[in-house]
């Protein structure tokens, strides 16, 4: 599974592109490429976070981690519209990004249903399985455990800066602090950890990217 998943993320990027008219996704590249050879080096996916877990611990721990996200990203957005900002930016660009380019060339729902399955399938999927998978594992493998949450969180929170320097100084520092190294990062880092898989916080940062596009929409 993990082969066939991340081999047709891969796959899929430039014919989205091309389809969208949007920006190449670059970093998606990346984040699937070393997961990628790493499992072709120890052929063990579960060395990445790709591994299978309990449903009933699955389900506990995405609750939970999608929880925390809401908890502090939905109070933080009403009172500084950081996320809205963003995506005002996003969607004023010529090329969009091809996570949200979805919502402006479709209509729903077709627009949401492909932002839900592009996210999920490839650019959140390469995310968690760079930084909550391969990149926490081989932490863990060095320092203890809140450590490597720790450093994986700022390492996930350094390309986000770009977005980051996008938006006016305070929101910046805010999607960087909170959205970013707190929330996902920490967080996920946090259900990523306890179930040695990148599957709760695959699922609750889709299902967040998700409801917070639609709570700013």
């Amino acid at each position: 599974m993990f082969w066939t998943w991340t081999l047709l993320a891969l796959a899929s990027l430039i014919p989205v592109t091309l389809l969208l008219d949007g920006a190449f996704p670059l970093f998606t590249v990346f984040w699937l490429v070393v997961p990628l050879l790493a499992v072709l080096r120890s052929r063990d996916p579960a060395r990445v976070g790709f591994r299978r877990i309990a449903l009933a611990e699955l389900v506990k721990v995405t609750l939970l981690n999608l929880g925390a996200l809401l908890l502090i990203l939905l109070p933080l957005e009403a009172w500084a519209h950081t996320y809205r900002t963003l995506l005002e930016q996003v969607f004023a660009a010529s090329r969009p990004d091809t996570t949200f380019g979805w919502l402006m060339r479709f209509p729903a729902p077709t627009g949401w249903l492909g932002i839900a399955l592009f996210s999920g399938l490839v650019t959140i999927y390469g995310e968690e399985l760079f930084f909550r998978g391969w990149l926490l594992q081989a932490l863990k493998r060095r320092m203890a455990p809140w450590g490597a949450i720790t450093v994986q969180a700022v390492l996930f929170t350094l390309p986000q800066a770009i977005a980051a320097l996008l938006l006016p100084p305070l929101q910046g520092l805010l999607y960087a602090l909170f959205y970013s190294w707190l929330a996902i990062g920490m967080v996920g880092g946090w259900a990523a950890h306890r179930t040695n898989s990148i599957w709760p916080s695959l699922i609750a940062a889709t299902l967040c990217n998700l409801i917070l596009t639609f709570f700013v929409r």
